[in-house]
């Protein structure tokens, strides 16, 4: 879509700023700015799930056949690539029993069981960050596509889990630069805040997105200039939300984010930044008695009340002083 390819383009230029030193008191105005710009279409359908029961009866099938490898009664196998390929597509089903305790949880198990060898255990991080994936009908309002996108992002946090404490990596620079890109542009146009839905079961993209900045924040590998672009481009999306976060989300973004705060000042430096522009947008904007800004000023009180909640060892010291000083506003 032109308009995502514009999004990845500006984020590019401005990544490649940030790791040459430049750009960064202007970053969040550039980034809210792009946020602010962002269109979104009416929803269209996602395509139809073929024979996807037919597989959850192969995932069983290759269930059986690692209990025997364990075992010692077979030697150890090597899942099919077109097998791998189709389960991976799985994760976009609105039926939780085929996305989430399905496929996820068979994915999840193949990887952490050491059941795919290198070169799939690259691809599946290769297909999973593909657009047609992970920003999967992401510039439309509320969709069917966010379930593709959580399940991508909880699947990738435990490959970079894997890669990070596994006896072999398998990511390289090149693919961590991808990664980074791909969750920049995800960060700057995600909107979908469901947690729980009645009909299809978890949602949950804020939770999973959690998941994955916490694995690359802990990357002792990964410049400070991506994990200072990604909690740049997490902030804004914070700072914009108008729908509410209210199954967790909330804390597992902001103990994330105090947790990088706390590893070094620059970190700590942007995050207060952002903190004060969060008040200013409240406070500069003419107040409209809607429900939208209403759920932006509550999204920051929220956010607020996480970092009191983490209390004072939790925060970097300057953070924890503004959240202090600034805990009654608008609360």
């Amino acid at each position: 879509m032109e308009e995502l390819d514009s999004v990845y383009a500006q984020l590019h230029f401005m990544l490649d700023g940030v790791k040459q030193g430049k750009l960064l008191k202007s970053l969040p105005d550039m980034l809210f700015a792009i946020r602010q710009d962002i269109k979104y279409g009416k929803e269209t359908p996602m395509p139809p799930l073929l024979s996807a029961y037919e597989s959850l009866d192969q995932m069983a099938a290759y269930q059986d056949l690692w209990k025997k490898e364990e075992n010692g009664e077979i030697a150890p196998s090597t899942m099919d690539s077109d097998d791998l390929r189709r389960f991976l597509l799985l994760l976009s089903a609105t039926d939780s029993t085929i996305r989430d305790t399905g496929a996820f949880f068979f994915l999840g198990n193949a990887v952490t069981g050491h059941h795919l060898s290198n070169e799939q255990l690259r691809t599946v991080v290769a297909e999973l960050t593909d657009e047609s994936r992970l920003l999967s009908h992401v510039l439309e309002e509320k969709n069917d596509g966010a379930f593709y996108r959580s399940y991508c992002l909880a699947l990738l946090a435990i490959l970079i889990n894997e890669d990070q404490n596994g006896s072999v990596s398998f990511i390289d620079d090149e693919m961590k630069e991808n990664i980074v890109l791909k969750l920049s542009v995800l960060m700057l146009a995600e909107k979908d805040t469901r947690g729980y839905t009645e009909e299809s079961g978890w949602v949950h993209i804020y939770s999973h997105l959690a998941n994955v900045l916490g694995a690359l924040f802990e990357d002792p590998k990964l410049a400070r200039a991506d994990k200072l672009f990604l909690l740049a481009c997490l902030m804004t999306n914070l700072r914009t939300l108008d729908t509410p976060l209210t199954m967790g989300e909330m804390g597992r973004l902001v103990g994330t984010i105090l947790s990088l705060a706390k590893r070094h000042a620059l970190y700590a430096e942007y995050l207060l930044l952002t903190l004060k522009l969060w008040r200013q947008d409240l406070v500069n904007e003419p107040f409209v008695q809607s429900r939208s800004r209403w759920q932006k000023l509550y999204n920051r009180v929220d956010f607020f009340q996480q970092i009191l909640a983490f209390g004072e060892n939790g925060s970097p010291k300057e953070v924890w002083e503004y959240a202090q000083a600034t805990k009654n506003y608008l609360s």
